[in-house]
């Protein structure tokens, strides 16, 4: 047993080897996805039929909570934290930038423009 012993421990240590090295491991995380181009390139707004535009005020029929959102990202940040189920899709068509967001079970399924991208601005009501 003389001469195996160190075999024996180094194959002991080999075996023992993937159970430690994930302990080093900083947690992972999926880093969220910046915005296209960052939010501060112009206002947001909601895409309409055959060009048009609204602003995002609209979102407020849903609900007062969705008054004062800017953004999709606020919109999903929003949905999230009330519970529901919320999917965002960026898309970088030939009109520029444009970001889809669905939700559901809130009954809401958007797709939000940047204001130089929009054809025809529809008037906001008040």
């Amino acid at each position: 047993m003389g001469n195996k012993f160190p075999y024996l421990l180094m194959s002991l240590m080999l075996a023992g080897a993937p159970l430690f090295a994930d302990a080093a491991q900083p947690e992972k995380t999926t880093p969220q996805k910046a915005p296209p181009g960052g939010e501060e390139a112009g206002p947001w707004l909601l895409a309409g039929r055959e060009g048009g535009c609204a602003p995002t005020s609209i979102l407020a029929k849903k609900g007062p909570e969705y008054n004062d959102i800017q953004s999709p990202y606020q919109l999903v940040d929003k949905l999230r934290a009330a519970g529901h189920k919320a999917d965002l899709k960026e898309f970088n068509a030939g009109t520029g930038p444009a970001v889809e967001v669905r939700a559901s079970s809130a009954g809401l399924y958007v797709m939000f423009v940047k204001k130089e991208f929009c054809d025809k601005l529809a008037p906001e009501k008040k």
